[in-house]
């Protein structure tokens, strides 16, 4: 799930894997709607298709974070052609969340090593930069790097990169999918470890050197409602709400195939 609250009106858009036809299975963008934040109303379609053939994203375009600005919907999104091989991110933008045009070219690369494979979780401004986070992947690993950038589109990663990783017992072969935001001028994340039993937080001054909580997972697959995720909690997407901050994940309890999607939160009175 990535969320946005905007204008009075929860909007999500999140990852759906499906097939067209006789289509191989793919990954869209889906959407939906809420006044609360718990009861949701599904957009019918994919909003985001992959690209067609031969395009750098046409096996999967999934959402990572969506920012409004100047009533414009921009939207940071993993795509690929292959699983296996490179995976980038891509950028769209839309006047209303649901119609899309994409940026033709990805606008950050994976590369190689812990990089091979880049899934960006979220986009944050500050003091006119933007902080792009994103996981690196090169399985079995797990880390987290950020990139910057003036103008939301041209990007340079952090030097320092991975600014994050795996160095406690809990997050086993890394830490991945940062969620961030800011508060009173301090940024802070979320992330989850490597088999999703759990979530973590941080905090940061400047977006690149961050301390973790010492109480961390703060929140565990166990904790879910009636076990409904005692399997597995993932993904989680932080935003933050009048007199609430409220996290959305991704979970699934034992011998049930489908994902499903919770929330957690937390009141700031």
């Amino acid at each position: 799930p990535v969320v946005l609250f905007d204008g009075g009106i929860y909007k999500m858009w999140y990852h759906g894997l499906g097939r067209i036809g006789n289509d191989p299975w793919k990954v869209h963008v889906l959407y939906c709607e809420s006044i609360d934040g718990i009861n949701w109303t599904k957009y019918p379609n994919p909003v985001i298709y992959p690209g067609g053939y031969n395009s750098w994203d046409s096996k999967a375009v999934s959402p990572g974070a969506v920012i409004k600005e100047n009533g414009i919907y921009k939207m940071y999104y993993c795509g690929y052609s292959d699983e296996y091989d490179n995976w980038h991110v891509g950028y769209a933008t839309s006047v209303d969340g649901i119609n899309w045009e994409k940026y033709p070219q990805p606008i950050i690369t994976g590369t190689y090593g812990w990089e091979h494979q880049i899934v960006v979780s979220s986009v944050v401004k500050k003091d006119n930069i933007y902080y792009l986070y994103y996981t690196g992947r090169n399985l079995p690993e797990y880390k987290i790097g950020v990139a910057t950038s003036s103008d939301g589109i041209n990007w340079v990663k952090h030097p320092g990169n991975p600014i994050l990783v795996n160095d406690k017992t809990w997050e086993l072969n890394g830490i991945l999918e940062a969620s961030v935001v800011l508060e009173d001028g301090s940024l802070k994340m979320v992330f989850m470890n490597s088999t999703g039993t759990g979530f973590g937080f941080a905090t940061s001054s400047d977006g690149m050197n961050w301390s973790k909580a010492t109480n961390n997972p703060f929140f565990k697959n166990e904790n879910t409602s009636n076990g409904w995720a005692a399997e597995k909690i993932a993904y989680p997407y932080m935003i933050k709400v009048p007199n609430e901050m409220k996290i959305y994940y991704c979970g699934y309890q034992f011998n049930d195939p489908l994902l499903k999607i919770g929330v957690i939160r937390k009141s700031n009175q």
